[in-house]
């Protein structure tokens, strides 16, 4: 499992300024381009409010549990929470395998309890105990640019279509990957969300506290 800091800050920019600040940011030497491409997240929410929601917005504490894909690849899932804290967002995230992804759709999750990764237990208790189940899926255009070297990024979404209050339960991962929901446009055809997330540092003894509270629960304790 994986864990990131950052905050972060959206704006929506029409599609000109998009490909203005693309092409300065392509040029500028030190910029690369990590990830483009569609993205596809499942959210275990009935109902969710992409503007709001996902931002680092300081008004806004919540976790969100959601399954994320990349170009329709089933094989390199994604399971990722992201906590809002006063608008610092902590990220936990782990691969996810096909078997796993479709147990957890069709609500055979009895395994996630006692497993020895802390996001399944956690995801457990979010599903057991807050009936959190997965409902909404939210399809997008995503670029993603990383900063010098310094872990910030420029991430730029277009595209957003969204349907809510689904029903998974006879899905197979490879229906999730590929298949064409009742979507519904969230943003206009010449709009684009861009967000600055900056990267905060992990002091190296709370990186330690955190492993060693992984590892104590993962025996149980």
């Amino acid at each position: 499992m994986s864990f990131e800091i950052y905050s972060e800050e959206s704006n929506v920019i029409g599609f000109y300024d998009y490909t203005m600040i693309c092409a300065k940011m392509s040029a500028r030497h030190g910029n690369c381009i990590r990830r483009q491409g569609h993205q596809r997240s499942i959210y275990f929410n009935q109902d969710i409010n992409y503007l709001v929601d996902m931002s680092g917005d300081k008004n806004v504490n919540h976790d969100r549990y959601s399954i994320n894909i990349y170009d329709r690849d089933i094989h390199h899932m994604i399971l990722n929470k992201q906590s809002n804290r006063d608008g610092t967002i902590y990220r936990q995230y782990t691969y996810l395998t096909v078997p796993q992804c479709e147990s957890i759709i069709h609500k055979d999750i009895g395994w996630m309890k006692n497993s020895d990764q802390p996001l399944f237990r956690d995801l457990y208790l979010e599903m057991t105990i807050n009936q959190k189940w997965p409902g909404v899926v939210v399809d997008c255009r995503r670029q993603v640019f990383e900063i010098g070297r310094g872990g910030d990024y420029l991430i730029f979404d277009r595209e957003i279509e969204s349907t809510y209050d689904i029903r998974l339960e006879s899905k197979k991962a490879e229906d999730l990957a590929g298949e064409s929901f009742a979507m519904e446009p969230r943003l206009e055809s010449q709009k684009v969300i861009m967000t600055y997330r900056q990267g905060i540092g992990i002091p190296k003894v709370l990186t330690n506290i955190i492993d060693m509270s992984h590892n104590y629960r993962a025996v149980g304790n």
